[in-house]
């Protein structure tokens, strides 16, 4: 299950500016998200702003992605662990504050989105401008916030992995999910692939070719629904009979590729 939220500020903006403190010789104390014992609630600290280096933008964070990967992290169960105490925060949008001395990307006062790593669940957030992306002011701050790791996710596995050609199919996996539903939306709008769809469980795909079916299957009608609604073209509920037999027919008993993963599990082992 891929698990995406959306972390905001609790106050009116104003009422967070104003309750800032002033730092010696400039700028405000600002809140942040600290993970300071894994395991254990977060705490909301205050800490000064640092100088931002040639390349760094400093962002007036509005709305932080939760992703599943920032509840291992702070469980000390990620692939990487970062030193305590933290703030966790992969992915966030928000307004441009500050620029470095070399940064040409983005001014003062643009819309962004952005990867920072672990420090998004603050009040500012300072990254690489390489790691931002300016954003259309008609798009929403709170929606704009879990795009980057969803659709970099897709990017990422869809054109520089599986390198995904027009024409091609793909399975998607976890079709349902906030990854699955992008990787639809990529593969079949910007990479014109076809699908093939796959839900409820965390895994990835690879491409296939001479197809014409966009397939999601998923735990329940509901989740079927809405990958239908984000392009595929038909649907199987896998907890009503065999996913195995219900996709080959639906594709002519074609050939599958299914990566699996560590936690795949009995849904993409069935289709062995």
């Amino acid at each position: 299950m891929t698990l995406v939220g959306v972390w905001g500020r609790c106050f009116p903006r104003t009422q967070t500016w104003l309750c800032r403190r002033a730092v010696p010789g400039g700028g405000r104390h600002y809140r942040t998200a600290l993970c300071a014992q894994l395991k254990q609630p977060l705490a909301i600290e205050e800490v000064a702003p640092r100088p931002l280096q040639p390349q760094e933008v400093r962002v007036d964070v509005h709305f932080c992605g939760v992703n599943f990967a920032d509840i291992l992290v702070c469980h000390g169960q990620y692939q990487e662990k970062p030193q305590l105490p933290f703030t966790p925060g992969m992915e966030f949008s928000g307004i441009v504050l500050e620029t470095g001395s070399e940064v040409h990307s983005v001014k003062e006062g643009d819309q962004v989105i952005g990867v920072s790593g672990y420090n998004g669940m603050a009040e500012e957030c300072i990254t690489d401008q390489k790691m931002l992306w300016q954003i259309p002011e008609k798009v929403p701050l709170l929606e704009a916030a879990a795009l980057p790791v969803t659709y970099g996710t897709a990017l990422l596995a869809l054109e520089h992995r599986a390198c995904t050609q027009p024409g091609e199919t793909v399975l998607v996996t976890a079709a349902a999910g906030a990854t699955g539903l992008a990787v639809i939306d990529v593969a079949t709008n910007v990479l014109q692939a076809k699908n093939l769809s796959m839900g409820s469980c965390l895994a990835f795909w690879e491409a296939f070719s001479d197809m014409d079916l966009v397939i999601a299957a998923a735990g329940s009608d509901e989740k079927c629904q809405l990958a239908m609604q984000r392009g595929a073209q038909a649907s199987v509920n896998y907890t009503r009979g065999s996913l195995k037999e219900a996709v080959q027919q639906l594709i002519n008993a074609a050939f599958l590729h299914v990566t699996q993963r560590k936690s795949t599990g009995k849904v993409l082992l069935s289709m062995k």
